[in-house]
């Protein structure tokens, strides 16, 4: 039965045209090694590619790296290491303001300033870099945002809490090109800080110098109702006034304490004296006298009283002005020292450096990076169709 299966099977075969026979996969009639070979540089293909495009394509790129802080005069407190080495001289760092300068470094105004500086686009498009490092490439077209973002891989800022110093690290095809726009880069924070100081200064005296002027205006203001016054009254001080009516009067009531003393005297010793109708004359004089002078104090529309009271409230006015005005001149002061506490600074712990060796592209590095991606890429397919062999139905013969 064996050997009637065998010649069935044969006969099968023999049944097949050589034409069909032809036209089976090209990969069937490969040798099995050459396809192993063919399926291993296939899988291995991107470690492969980048071994040769970082091997001997990519162009070097050297790296200028500057180092630097951002200061002001008012303290902090819960800070450690540089930064309270920093505060012990009057000085802490404003992680605010840092990150502030980070961004401005990142952004499209940087590196429009930076293009008016010198020939930025130029030095990232050197003839010589290699295709996918030079700018344009395949990834970044020619404008201006992809040229922002073509940036954003070639300056990078970073920021050490516990130091409080920043670092700049800018790439570049030539060691001098490197150092130049990290320089640049420096200069141009700078001025982002003086900007940033005159703001700050602007800002905090703006409203006290308001105060200042304000309680100008309301003390001359109180001044010149006082000068007017005086003017319309013909007086200096009311009070003063008043105080010397009052002598006056006293003086007239002791005159008249005399007047009455002789006149009672005169009548108890000779009642028909020819010197009584004057005397009495001169004490109702006194007596008039006295009341015109009470009238003066005591009229209520244009009596002393009345004077002393305007005079009083305007004068109470003034010294409210005065003590304004003080208190805002206080503030003044108060403000502008706390402006210049408030003053930031970028000081530069370490300048720009000229590299003389490229640092990038880390080659070695990459290559093994994108060999263990490339691994682990190739243990997931491989868990995948091991998966799928596992649970496919198997077919009865």
């Amino acid at each position: 039965m064996q050997l009637a299966f065998d010649t069935r099977d044969v006969t099968r075969q023999s049944d097949v045209p050589a034409a069909a026979r032809s036209r089976r996969p090209f990969l069937v009639a490969l040798p099995r090694r050459l396809i192993s070979l063919l399926v291993f540089l296939l899988a291995l293909s991107p470690t492969l590619t980048a071994s040769v495009y970082y091997g001997f394509v990519a162009t070097d790129r050297y790296v200028s790296e500057a180092q630097f802080v951002i200061r002001s005069a008012s303290r902090t407190t819960g800070t450690t290491g540089f930064t309270a080495f920093l505060q012990m001289v009057g000085i802490s760092g404003s992680q605010d303001d840092t990150f502030a300068v980070h961004d401005f470094i990142s952004s499209r105004d940087a590196m429009l300033k930076l293009m008016e500086r010198m020939p930025l686009r130029e030095m990232y498009g050197k003839p010589d870099a290699d295709a996918l490092s030079v700018f344009p490439n395949l990834f970044y077209g020619d404008t201006l945002e992809y040229f922002h973002r073509y940036l954003k891989w070639r300056i990078d800022v970073s920021h050490n809490s516990n130091t409080g110093i920043s670092t700049l690290k800018v790439q570049a095809f030539s060691p001098e090109d490197a150092r130049r726009i990290a320089d640049a880069l420096l200069d141009l924070s700078e001025q982002l800080i003086n900007q940033m100081n005159v703001r700050i200064r602007q800002d905090s005296v703006r409203f006290a110098t308001d105060e200042v002027r304000r309680g100008e205006e309301r003390m001359v203001a109180a001044q010149l109702t006082i000068t007017n016054f005086r003017n319309r009254e013909v007086t200096l001080d009311p009070t003063r006034s008043s105080v010397h009516v009052m002598e006056l009067v006293a003086r007239l009531a002791g005159e008249l304490s005399t007047a009455n003393a002789l006149i009672a005297e005169v009548r108890a010793s000779s009642p028909s004296s020819p010197q009584l109708p004057s005397l009495q004359r001169r004490a109702d004089a006194i007596r008039e006298q006295m009341a015109l002078e009470r009238a003066r104090i005591s009229n209520s529309s244009d009596g002393l009283a009345e004077k002393i009271a305007q005079f009083e409230q305007l004068t109470l006015e003034r010294e409210f002005a005065s003590r304004a005005l003080g208190a805002a001149i206080v503030a003044l002061d108060t403000a502008r020292s706390e402006a210049r506490r408030q003053q930031l600074y970028l000081e530069r712990v370490a300048g720009p450096s000229v590299p003389d060796q490229a640092l990038e592209p880390q080659r070695g590095f990459l290559i093994a990076t994108i060999f263990v991606l490339n691994l682990i890429a190739l243990m997931i397919v491989w868990l995948f169709v091991a998966g799928m062999r596992l649970h496919a139905p198997v077919r009865d013969l």
